[in-house]
């Protein structure tokens, strides 16, 4: 009887192992790239950002070269301009504050083209950090294919979950 249950057990985990929720198979691990990140965003940033949650944040696509270069001047990004392959990528400028003493860093970016959201998780140190607004971007560059299928951005950012849309320049 205890083989029986055993066998009826182990047979039970290898079909639930085996079964993936919609949800998780339609995920796609997008190929992206940090082209740029640094401290600066654009002039009137605070009235142009969307607010969420007390955050301003921004999230702009450029899909061809000029916008691309346009959007990197206004984000006042001192960098020279990566050279992108605008014919295969998009590129994302994602603008927010954050504490000068807390950095942020991008820890994973994943796409779900059938819900047309991108779901980026950026992290801090922990510890204890200023309270000051420092300006942050990040340029990413991201599959055409892919990109075209989006049209929110969820930021999950410590703590909080955050949904914004993406504007194309």
């Amino acid at each position: 009887m205890k083989r029986f249950i055993f066998l009826t057990f182990a047979l039970l985990i290898v079909c639930m192992v085996g079964c993936v929720p919609k949800e998780e198979a339609e995920v796609e691990h997008v190929e992206s790239s940090i082209i740029a990140s640094g401290q600066s965003l654009p002039e009137h940033f605070e009235e142009l950002a969307t607010e969420r949650n007390h955050e301003k944040l921004m999230a702009v696509r450029a899909k061809n070269e000029q916008d691309y270069e346009e959007v990197w001047k206004a984000f006042q990004i001192t960098e020279e301009l990566s050279r992108i392959d605008m014919e295969e990528k998009d590129v994302l400028f994602m603008g927010l504050f954050e504490s000068s003493s807390c950095p942020y860093t991008i820890s994973n970016v994943v796409a779900h083209p059938e819900k047309q959201q991108l779901e980026v998780s950026i992290t801090s140190k922990d510890g204890d950090c200023t309270a000051d607004h420092s300006p942050r971007n990040f340029v990413l560059a991201l599959d055409q294919q892919t990109s075209a299928e989006l049209s929110t951005l969820i930021l999950h950012l410590n703590a909080e979950t955050i949904s914004l849309p993406i504007t194309d320049k």
